[in-house]
């Protein structure tokens, strides 16, 4: 069964991650792990008392959201865990992603970790670099389930990961889908180069509607910004190649502006790193050592010199 950890505090903005995780594990279908790190520290022996009690108040939180958006037929579908830490949600994140098999982290633009307030986005760019599994920001409001998709991205450079890992979102977002790559003025040689990656990219995405586009931007962000706006996008995907690149769509410029990207859940793919051979015992070590790829050396003897 495929599986969704939302990190949640108690804040207000909570609230509408926790209802967009809902109808996406009813769409799915998938089980919600909710994931609560109480920042305060509490002496030993009142520790399981105050845990147990923010247990309580997630409990309360969910039994008053499962039917406020959701028939009471899918309301009683979702099936929900617990996860009450002591601490901070970045140094606990990376484990629970993997202890529950995480498919999807869904979390809030705005989110209060170790007691403090991060500027938006910023959290949840850290968050996306601890965990392997795809990040969905949401901001704060309520939407329904997205019937447009924009997948921005260098198709050119992409991870050998990234489209199937989205592709194993298909189900969860059965909606048109736009692939927009932006090149500057100085790449129209290579147009035909770039179309034929996002065209090769379209053929690998397993939606009925996959539009790709090429178009001509040097600012790719705001190009992107102006492209989710024109088409009235629902959700936009994005594959940052650098943890600088993806802060660069949370800055403070994009959310003081109420920028069109930052009103719109974000869905951000990482790229899976290769994880280097570890040998088992130093001879295995002296062995991988000594042990080359070939060569191919061009043979020079079967050439016919004129």
């Amino acid at each position: 069964m495929k599986t969704i950890l939302v990190p949640i505090d108690h804040t207000a903005a909570a609230e509408h991650t926790l209802a967009y995780a809902n109808k996406l594990a009813v769409r799915w279908p998938a089980e919600v792990v909710l994931l609560y790190c109480h920042p305060t520290p509490v002496v030993a022996p009142a520790l399981a008392a105050e845990l147990a009690n923010e247990e309580q108040r997630l409990r309360s939180l969910v039994e008053r959201l499962r039917y406020q958006q959701l028939t009471r037929q899918d309301g009683r579908r979702i099936q929900y865990r617990y996860r009450i830490l002591s601490g901070c949600l970045h140094d606990h994140v990376r484990q629970e992603a993997q202890q529950c098999a995480a498919n999807l982290v869904v979390m809030g633009l705005e989110h209060i970790d170790c007691g403090k307030q991060a500027a938006p986005g910023n959290h949840a760019a850290a968050i996306a670099e601890l965990v392997s599994c795809p990040v969905l920001v949401v901001p704060p409001g309520r939407r329904a389930l997205p019937s447009r998709l924009v997948f921005a991205a260098d198709f050119t450079s992409l991870g050998a990961s990234v489209l199937p890992r989205l592709s194993a979102l298909q189900e969860a977002f059965p909606a048109h889908l736009d692939l927009v790559h932006f090149y500057a003025p100085t790449q129209r040689p290579h147009r035909r180069q770039l179309k034929q990656a996002v065209v090769k990219a379209a053929a690998q995405l397993p939606w009925l509607v996959v539009a790709p586009n090429l178009l001509e931007d040097d600012a790719p962000l705001e190009g992107t910004n102006e492209f989710c706006a024109r088409h009235q996008a629902q959700l936009l995907i994005i594959a940052p190649g650098s943890q600088a690149q993806l802060l660069r769509y949370f800055d403070s410029c994009y959310t003081t502006t109420r920028a069109y990207h930052t009103q719109i859940p974000v869905l951000v793919l990482r790229a899976v790193e290769r994880q280097p051979t570890v040998a088992c015992c130093d001879r295995c070590a002296e062995r991988l050592a000594q042990t080359k790829p070939p060569v191919a050396l061009p043979d020079y003897h079967a050439i016919r010199w004129a």
